[in-house]
């Protein structure tokens, strides 16, 4: 019987790992690649069979912010395509500073933020970041993504 145990927990614990790994890697590919992440703080969605919402969000690399530091949103000129694809549905629109337009934060949080999952104090943080100068954002087809360099924080969130 503890062998058996034994098993079924390796094998619970593998898929665990494995899923956890999948969802970081899908995830990741829709952050443009000169954003520099190094991993994941919170993967949280809600889906039904045909639509769904959440956020990936990832640890800014040290690297990244001290380069936004010194560019501001020049950083942030060339990094409209997600390391997905150049297709224009992974094209993000032009970044810029904050704060987050009124629509973004007229229900609380936005679309996608909203069903994470997140703890609060992490959503608290965001919404901070979000109000005032000093991060940057941008918005594709059924998503946002919002780089909070003083958090080191990066925030994908969708819907759709």
């Amino acid at each position: 019987m503890k062998k058996f145990v034994k098993i079924i927990a390796s094998i619970i614990i593998t898929v665990y790992v494995a899923w956890s790994l999948f969802n970081y890697y899908w995830y990741s590919d829709f952050i443009p690649a000169k954003i520099g992440i190094t991993y994941a703080i919170h993967i949280g969605e809600e889906s039904s069979f045909l639509k769904g919402c959440g956020a990936a969000i990832f640890r800014l690399s040290d690297a990244t912010a001290d380069d936004i530091s010194r560019k501001g949103i020049d950083f942030f000129n060339d990094a409209i395509y997600s390391r997905k694809s150049k297709d224009r549905y992974y094209t993000y629109s032009s970044w810029k500073e904050t704060p987050v337009p009124n629509s973004w934060t007229s229900e609380g949080t936005w679309l996608g933020l909203s069903c994470s999952g997140a703890s609060h104090s992490l959503l608290s943080q965001i919404l901070l970041a979000a109000s005032k100068k000093g991060s940057y954002y941008s918005s594709k087809d059924e998503a946002e993504i919002l780089v909070i360099p003083s958090f080191k924080l990066v925030v994908f969130s969708y819907f759709g």
